[in-house]
């Protein structure tokens, strides 16, 4: 397992606009589901597990934030220590191949699993990706259990 020793105490946070050959060892992701949430959660889970040490907020339950469907959602945030450093792009598509394990699709307004990565950590900084920012309010909750600092 890769050293961070006190990676989570990092303050210097920068955006997420880096190169896909980024060296990741440990990484942010916000995780969401409206379809067989239950299922999708324990197959994510046990993926993510595989990549490296897991730290989980709590589940939040609501309805759709924008109002467009009625449909209920399953968010959470983890936070994963990486057994081993991996580029930004072979991580993307790891999570892309995690959501399809959980009977992602692209079609339709159901999604079983989506995994999208807040921050990434390369041992220096976290780096945030900007385009997830503002933080929406589910995610700011599960930020506030596994990743206060980047708030």
């Amino acid at each position: 397992m890769i050293k961070t020793e006190n990676w989570h105490m990092k303050k210097s946070v920068g955006n997420l606009s880096i190169q896909s050959d980024f060296i990741v060892i440990a990484f942010v992701v916000a995780m969401g589901s409206n379809h067989d949430a239950q299922h999708a959660f324990m197959s994510a889970l046990k993926e993510l597990r595989l990549l490296g040490k897991l730290t989980m907020s709590v589940k939040m339950v609501g309805l759709d934030v924008t109002g467009k469907t009625d449909l209920i959602y399953h968010n959470a945030c983890a936070k994963i220590e990486l057994h081993e450093p991996m580029s930004l792009m072979s991580l993307n598509e790891r999570l892309k191949h995690i959501e399809m394990l959980c009977g992602r699709n692209s079609e339709g307004a159901l999604v079983a699993m989506d995994l999208d990565i807040l921050a990434v950590f390369d041992g220096d900084v976290w780096q945030i990706s900007h385009k997830r920012l503002p933080f929406k309010p589910y995610e700011r909750v599960g930020l506030l259990e596994v990743a206060d600092f980047l708030l």
